[in-house]
């Protein structure tokens, strides 16, 4: 895993349609590496007989850097925006980690399995033996990562709820490593 390096506060993806001749792509890096914003990648969404439209994720010092760099883009001919995305708020919406079932239900045959009537059974070797509980439930293959939200990477006290986004991002990492 390689981590990206910089002292650029703000990500950006510009979404952009590019008029499809020689040049035009050209001067819009040109303009915004002129600018001081820094190109990460540059993703083609669709190829178009006369406009291609790119993703192109940029890094800047700070909002009033990303509206200079806009500013400029808009007086490109041929090269329009169509949109501004905070990737950073697309790659957290709907959380970032998820539970699934390991096991597929096939019928009501499974449906009895794994809920009622069968799930008393294993519930009652449980209740006789908690350590069955590693070997019959997903206890033994989770981690829980919780937070009261009083310190939260620099951000201080903010409470356990808006430490969320930070707490399923370790999940990421622990998930990762």
């Amino acid at each position: 895993m390689q981590i990206e390096k910089g002292t650029d506060k703000l990500v950006k993806t510009l979404r952009i349609m590019i008029k499809d001749a020689p040049g035009y792509l050209g001067k819009l890096a040109t303009t915004i590496g002129s600018l001081g914003g820094n190109i990460g990648d540059i993703k083609l969404i669709r190829f178009g007989m006369e406009y291609n439209i790119r993703d192109f994720t940029v890094f800047f010092e700070d909002e009033e850097h990303l509206e200079r760099v806009l500013e400029a883009i808009g007086k490109i001919e041929g090269v329009v925006i169509s949109d501004v995305i905070d990737p950073v708020l697309e790659l957290h919406r709907g959380g970032k980690i998820r539970v699934r079932a390991t096991c597929e239900i096939e019928g009501i045959s499974t449906v009895r399995k794994i809920y009622t009537p069968g799930v008393a059974k294993v519930c009652r070797m449980i209740q006789e033996d908690r350590d069955n509980a590693y070997d019959y439930t997903s206890i033994g293959n989770t981690v829980a990562i919780v937070t009261n939200g009083s310190a939260i990477l620099g951000l201080g006290d903010i409470g356990p709820v808006p430490g969320m986004p930070v707490m399923e991002g370790k999940a990421v990492l622990f998930d990762y490593l």
